[in-house]
């Protein structure tokens, strides 16, 4: 398939998880993709090299997307490489789950909104400038944004604020056909979001009980709803929060 051939795509955090998805099936369908990742060198060069073996052209891109400097570097390396940019997905994020509001700590709530709220609205401010015509932006939610749970207080609040700008966004977008959705994942295996859980197993079996699908949802999910929010096929889908939960109560 290469619904997405002779585009670019910039897929933020895209070393492991629900990013490395996305980025590889960008590039399965034809997308020249920029991974970009914080730190972990090692996991974005497996990345790339994933991306580079699907037939797609690639760059790996080290910048902190929660800042102005960062989000610059990313979309100068892409321009410079590519020429043009069609798809941004602000993926980039940090999970803190199963704290109650009463034991976040200052530096817990100044770290999540720099690299859950800033960090989205500078590269999604970013791609408004740089996008070319007809092109898509998707931010990678939370469902927890509409689904408030025990214990997801902080990140909750932290992934709120950028569906807001999705909305903006389309609106001031549209006479560019540039399309801007959210994308509100329940819980993914494989996402890190258990990491660092006291006695993650009972955690996840009941999040994983509460879906009637039966299971939780995992990076490929995602990235499969992903691919189709930045082809054509989607066009007249724009200012939308889109759940994706597998109708769990939680």
């Amino acid at each position: 398939m290469t619904q997405l051939a002779g585009k670019t795509a910039i897929v933020t955090g895209s070393s492991k998880g629900i990013g490395r998805a996305i980025a590889l099936r960008l590039a399965e369908q034809g997308a020249n993709v920029v991974i970009n990742y914080a730190g972990d060198e090692q996991a974005a060069t497996e990345t790339l090299d994933a991306v580079l073996a699907a037939g797609a052209k690639a760059v790996s891109v080290r910048a902190d997307v929660s800042t102005s400097a960062g989000v610059g570097e990313l979309f100068d390396r892409a321009l410079t490489s590519f020429g043009q940019i069609d798809i941004v997905v602000a993926n980039a994020g940090i999970e803190k789950v199963n704290v109650p509001v009463t034991d976040v700590t200052e530096d817990d709530l100044d770290l999540l909104l720099r690299v859950n709220t800033k960090g989205p609205f500078l590269v999604m401010q970013a791609a408004a400038r740089h996008l070319a015509d007809g092109g898509r932006i998707i931010n990678i939610s939370s469902s927890s944004t509409v689904r408030p749970q025990p214990g997801l207080g902080l990140y909750g609040t932290s992934k709120t604020a950028p569906n807001y700008l999705v909305e903006v966004l389309a609106l001031e977008l549209g006479p560019r056909r540039i399309t801007v959705n959210s994308l509100q994942p329940g819980p993914v295996d494989g996402a890190g979001i258990f990491t660092g859980v006291d006695d993650a197993e009972p955690y996840k079996k009941a999040l994983r009980d509460s879906v009637p699908l039966g299971r939780l949802a995992t990076p490929a999910d995602v990235a499969g709803i992903a691919a189709f929010l930045a082809g054509e096929e989607s066009f007249f889908i724009t200012g939308q929060r889109i759940l994706m939960n597998g109708a769990s109560s939680n």
